[in-house]
C-alpha cells in the first residue's frame, strides 16, 4: 500500500505474533502519556495484530485490568521496583533501572517473535546479548533527555530539579543503545533527523481517543477563548500564567483556563490579577471539557517546551473551531497548516480580537479535516506499524 510519506508492503503478515512492552498499565487511559499506549494497543488488535503484552504496574498508577485481555493473545504484568538505590547509584536512568524485571527476559526468550519497546522506559533488556538476533522496534514518544531537561527548567523544587537534570544526563547517555534496533517509530515528525542517526525511522503519529468530529456545526457557540491542559504540570501552568499576565490584559474577550488540579500559584494569580473576563475551571469532567473544546469560539494552545505532540491539540483540531497556537506547538509545519500561529502577546490578542467575530464555517471545518486525516488516522497508522514489524 502507498501511504502519505512512507511506502509499505502490500501484504501485512497478521498471522505472526509479536511482543509489546509498555511502561504502565494503559487502562484507563487517564493521563497524556498513556493515551497513545492504550489506543495503539487497541487499534493494532483491531487491524489484525496478535500481541503478547507486557506492562508494569506500581502504586499511584493504573493497576492490572481485565479490559486489556480483549486486545492480547497473552498479557503479563510486572511490579515496577522503585528502590532508592536505583535512583542514587545506577548508571541507568531511573525510569529504566526501576523496570529491570527478569521475568520479562525469560518470557521473551520463549520464542523468536519481534519486540516493540513502547517508550524508552521499557528498554532495560533491549541490548541483552540473548536478544541479539531478535527484531526490535523502538517507539520514540519524544527525545526523552530533552523532555527531562525541560522539566528541570520549569521545576521550582530544588530536589526535583536535581533529579530531572541527572535523569536527563543518564537518558542522553543511554540513547546510544538505539543503534542496535531494527527501526524506530517516531511520534513527532520534527524528531526524525535526531533518531535517524541510530536506525531507520518512521513517522507514526500518536494514537488518540476521538471525541467526535463535528459533522454539522451548531450555530450556538460561546464567545470565549479556551486554554486547557493538565494544570498540575509546570509547563502548562507556565503557559497559563503567560496568558493571564501577558495576553489577557490586551483583550476584553472572555478567557477560560480549564484543567486538572491547578496549583495555588495559578489560582491565586488569577484572583490577584482581578480581570473579570478571565475564569478558572478546576478539574472539569471529560464531558465538560469536550463541551468547552467544541463550543468555545477559539481554542488557544501554547507551550514553551517543544517536545512530543500535545494530545490536547489533536482534540481541538478534531472537534474545536478557530485554533491559535504558538510555534512551539507545531511539528514541522503540520499544525501551522491547520491553525493560526502567533507568538507575541500583542499578536495573540490581535488574532483573538479578529477571530472572535469570524464564523467557523462547515467549509473551513471540512478543509481542516482533510489536512488532519493526512497524518492522524489510528487505523492506517496501526497497519503501518504491522508492516514495519513484519517486514
Amino acid at each position: 500500500m502507498a501511504t502519505r510519506k512512507t511506502s509499505f508492503k502490500n501484504h501485512i503478515l497478521t498471522d505472526q505474533k509479536f511482543h509489546i512492552i509498555a511502561f504502565d498499565v494503559p487502562y484507563p487511559p487517564n493521563y497524556g502519556g498513556i493515551v497513545d499506549v492504550y489506543y495503539k494497543l487497541k487499534t493494532l488488535h483491531q487491524v489484525g495484530g496478535k500481541i503478547i503484552y507486557h506492562c508494569f504496574y506500581y502504586d499511584g498508577h493504573n493497576p492490572p485490568h481485565e479490559e486489556l485481555k480483549k486486545y492480547c493473545e497473552e498479557i503479563h504484568y510486572y511490579p515496577r521496583k522503585k528502590r532508592i538505590w536505583k535512583l542514587l547509584f545506577s548508571r541507568l536512568p531511573y525510569v529504566i533501572a526501576s523496570r529491570d524485571n527478569k521475568a520479562i527476559l525469560k518470557r521473551l526468550l520463549k520464542d523468536d517473535y519481534p519486540i516493540l519497546f513502547d517508550g524508552i522506559q521499557t528498554c532495560y533488556w533491549m541490548n541483552n546479548r540473548r536478544l541479539k538476533n531478535r527484531k526490535k522496534i523502538f517507539r520514540a514518544n519524544n527525545i526523552e533527555h530533552a523532555y527531562y531537561a525541560g522539566l528541570a527548567l520549569w521545576e521550582q523544587s530544588k530536589i526535583k530539579k536535581i533529579y530531572f537534570k541527572l535523569e536527563a544526563k543518564k537518558l542522553a547517555r543511554f540513547e546510544s543503545n538505539l543503534k542496535d534496533v531494527n527501526g524506530i517509530l517516531c511520534v513527532a515528525k520534527m524528531d526524525i533527523p535526531h533518531f535517524e542517526t541510530y536506525a531507520k525511522t518512521h513517522h507514526i503519529p500518536p494514537f488518540f481517543h476521538s471525541i467526535g468530529k463535528i459533522e454539522h456545526l451548531q450555530e450556538h457557540t460561546i464567545k470565549q477563548v479556551l486554554f486547557q491542559g493538565n494544570l498540575s504540570v509546570k509547563e502548562n501552568e507556565h503557559a497559563a500564567l503567560f496568558i493571564l499576565k501577558e495576553v489577557a490584559p490586551l483583550t476584553e474577550i472572555p478567557i477560560v483556563i480549564a484543567g486538572k488540579n491547578p496549583s495555588s500559584i495559578l489560582s491565586e494569580a488569577i484572583e490577584k490579577a482581578n480581570l473579570p473576563h478571565v475564569k478558572l475551571i478546576d478539574t472539569p469532567s471529560l464531558e465538560e471539557m469536550d463541551d468547552l473544546i467544541k463550543n468555545s469560539r477559539i481554542n488557544l494552545l501554547m507551550t514553551f517546551q517543544q517536545t512530543g505532540i500535545k494530545l490536547k491539540l489533536l482534540h481541538a483540531l478534531e472537534s474545536g473551531r478557530h485554533i491559535i497556537i504558538n510555534d512551539k506547538m507545531d511539528d514541522s509545519g503540520i499544525f501551522t497548516a491547520m491553525c493560526h500561529t502567533e507568538n507575541t502577546p500583542h499578536d495573540i490578542a490581535s488574532r483573538i480580537n479578529q477571530l472572535i467575530n469570524i464564523p467557523f464555517t462547515s467549509e473551513l471545518k471540512h478543509e481542516r479535516d482533510l489536512k488532519f486525516a493526512e497524518y492522524y488516522n489510528n487505523e492506517q497508522n496501526a497497519k503501518n506499524i504491522l508492516s514495519i514489524i513484519h517486514d
